[in-house]
């Protein structure tokens, strides 16, 4: 009876729209620049309710590793893909682990709830 109650649930249950943040395990290639890698993401916003990411490079413990990119903060509309080239210096390359994307909120209202979405790429 139980398994048929999870199953019912499974099957009622929406599904749950974030964001996209690709390729999963990207590389670091060679800039314009000498001394600095360049990763190439893209992120599809799936989600109606926000149009603002932030995008972050981190270290195996979380801590943060510096980087640039063109905005860290990126304007993407619904249904809408970036490019979002992310450049770390190659003596940051053994630290750098993560290249993460961040649904940023617009709080109106202290009634509306909303969640905010981190995805993360691991860097090869």
């Amino acid at each position: 009876m139980h398994r048929y109650l999870i199953l019912i649930l499974m099957l009622m249950s929406g599904s749950a729209m974030a964001h996209e943040f690709t390729p999963t395990y990207p590389k670091l290639r060679q800039s314009y620049v000498e001394g600095v890698l360049v990763a190439t993401m893209s992120l599809f916003n799936l989600r109606k309710d926000v149009t603002y990411y932030e995008t972050g490079v981190f270290d195996k413990d979380w801590k943060s590793v510096p980087f640039a990119t063109d905005n860290k903060l990126v304007f993407v509309k619904h249904l809408e893909r970036k490019k979002i080239n992310v450049y770390i210096r190659d003596k940051d390359k053994a630290r750098a682990l993560y290249i993460c994307s961040k649904s940023k909120l617009i709080v109106k209202g202290a009634s509306k709830t909303s969640v905010s979405t981190r995805i993360c790429s691991k860097i090869k």
